[in-house]
């Protein structure tokens, strides 16, 4: 898909693309812009090729303020720069914008750190803030004098602040699609799914409490505290909800469930192998109940199998089904 799209690119818009990353990375001294006149005066393929990377714009124009004065406020670097400047080839020759990028597969590929299905990797933040990302996750971090922020591009993550030691208070906010969540000295974890094809977020507070502000609401934050789950789509939050004791437990390479539906059960394991995992209707309700260790999905399927009248029937090494035994 990637290199279907970039073989679209004019030598135009290549030019192009490095002037405005060069913009936006904030790289431009008076010379520089008087060079750029100069480009952009000597060919009307010039002209063209610029205001389609205006178009880009939309995109940054729809991310929420904070993460985008954040990405414009951080050091120039040109690892960032070759990062943007590619990132705004993309979305040029897709030629819809913010939305064609939100939905483009490659989108977690630019991400700053990311982790394949099944997969799971913790790390260590500059400011000693713990990530864990779970299975299929992508994340950027954009970190400036005024904001430390995390963008979740999607997947689950689940963060440790750290306090720091520092005359001026950075926020921490983890941003998603569907709105913002700003820690106050807290353990927390955030997670994008699709239900009923919408869009939602899922936070759940296990130390400290955090603020939630959906992007498309004006009201006042949410605040969610310690053992609160809350969920929310980008124009609606949720009642909130008691805390689960095995919501942490995949941090730990587990799956805990107690009297869960089987195809509730499918449809979370699903997330952590390759492939389609369906679970025939006439099983759907029969209930699951145990931990599971998550690295070992064949393990797990044929534990269902001697615990439940149910037979695992593999088709092809990407398409499982659970159905009557």
């Amino acid at each position: 898909m990637r290199s279907e799209l970039l073989n679209q690119v004019t030598p135009a818009m290549q030019q192009a693309s490095d002037w405005y990353a060069r913009w936006l990375s904030g790289e431009m001294d008076e010379q520089a812009k008087l060079a750029w006149q100069s480009w952009l005066d000597a060919d009307e393929e010039h002209h063209r090729a610029w205001q389609q990377m205006e178009r880009v714009q939309q995109y940054f124009n729809k991310v929420p303020g904070a993460l985008a004065l954040a990405t414009l406020q951080a050091p120039p670097s040109a690892e960032r720069r070759r990062l943007l400047k590619h990132m705004i080839l993309l979305l040029a020759v897709s030629g819809s914008g913010y939305y064609a990028y939100r939905e483009q597969p490659w989108r977690g590929m630019l991400a700053d750190i990311r982790t394949q299905v099944g997969e799971q990797r913790k790390l260590t933040l500059e400011d000693g803030t713990r990530l864990h990302l779970n299975t299929d996750t992508a994340v950027n971090i954009v970190y400036s004098p005024t904001d430390r922020i995390v963008e979740l591009v999607r997947g689950e993550v689940m963060v440790e602040t750290a306090h720091e030691n520092v005359r001026i208070y950075r926020p921490f906010s983890v941003v998603t699609q569907q709105g913002m969540v700003t820690a106050l000295g807290t353990k927390f974890s955030v997670r994008e799914w699709q239900q009923q094809q919408r869009d939602l977020v899922k936070v759940s507070v296990f130390e400290g409490m955090v603020d939630v502000r959906p992007k498309g609401s004006q009201a006042r934050p949410v605040r969610v505290n310690a053992r609160e789950s809350l969920v929310f789509s980008a124009s609606q939050v949720f009642a909130k909800t008691a805390l689960k004791n095995t919501d942490m437990a995949w941090v730990n390479g587990l799956l805990v469930v107690y009297a869960m539906r089987l195809q509730d059960f499918a449809a979370e394991l699903s997330r952590y192998q390759s492939g389609l995992l369906r679970c025939d209707p006439a099983v759907a309700d029969l209930h699951i109940s145990g931990s599971f260790p998550l690295n070992d999905i064949p393990a797990i399927l044929q534990t269902i199998a001697q615990t439940l009248p149910v037979k695992v029937q593999r088709y092809t090494r990407f398409w499982t089904t659970l159905s009557p035994a």
